[in-house]
């Protein structure tokens, strides 16, 4: 397998034997074949593997705490890759932040909501999480977010915001937290420049839209 990989990458592998290798480290001198199919006919495919809880993982034949511990950290691996994508960028309008924001959420497996913090001239100064899951979730920033947006001397923010489905179009819910949003990091010297919200194939500006008072291009 490691002689596969080597030669060809893991494009060509199937998921089971992708997971196979994943374990190698973690049950050694095992045959981890026969485990890796009954992770994904237990949890549906290689992505609900990833994202199971450690301790049910834990739970499956053959699986150790180690090994369910470091594939249930694989995604937030993946995340922290696309967030440091921006660590040396610029972001002088909502069009270079959409297209750092669909790398982002590439592969995102629920909606979120961040804030890109940037300083007076544009340049990367923090990601920060808002809320994840559904749009039910209360979601106004906190005030320990702003203060960590303040000490990283943020300037100005755009809000991104990822759905699940196909269209990009704005709800109810997104509009009244793009007005509070407004209000609140205004209150501490931080300008909202925009809400992006990133769909499959769709993304929508509430700027360009001139959805809300208080943003403009």
């Amino acid at each position: 397998m490691r002689a596969r990989i080597a030669k060809g990458g893991i494009e060509k592998l199937q998921d089971h034997e992708l997971l196979e290798y994943l374990l190698y480290p973690f049950v050694p001198r095992r045959d981890t074949n026969p485990l890796a199919h009954r992770l994904i006919e237990k949890f549906g495919s290689l992505a609900g593997v990833l994202s199971a809880d450690v301790n049910v993982l834990s739970e499956v034949s053959g699986m150790t705490f180690n090994a369910s511990l470091f594939l249930t950290n694989l995604m937030g691996i993946d995340e922290r890759c696309r967030q440091s994508y921006a660590w040396n960028a610029r972001f002088p309008d909502s069009y270079s932040v959409a297209l750092y924001a669909k790398k982002l959420f590439e592969n995102a497996d629920r909606e979120r909501v961040y804030v890109l913090c940037l300083t007076g001239e544009a340049k990367y100064a923090c990601l920060l999480e808002v809320a994840r899951g559904s749009e039910d979730e209360a979601y106004v920033p906190a005030k320990a977010l702003i203060q960590t947006a303040l000490e990283r001397g943020t300037k100005i923010i755009y809000i991104l915001h990822n759905h699940m489905e196909d269209k990009a179009r704005p709800s109810k819910t997104d509009a009244e937290f793009t007005v509070r949003a407004i209000e609140v990091f205004k209150g501490a010297g931080i300008e909202v420049k925009d809400h992006l919200i990133i769909a499959c194939k769709q993304v929508f500006s509430f700027a360009f839209n001139h959805m809300v008072a208080g943003i403009r291009i």
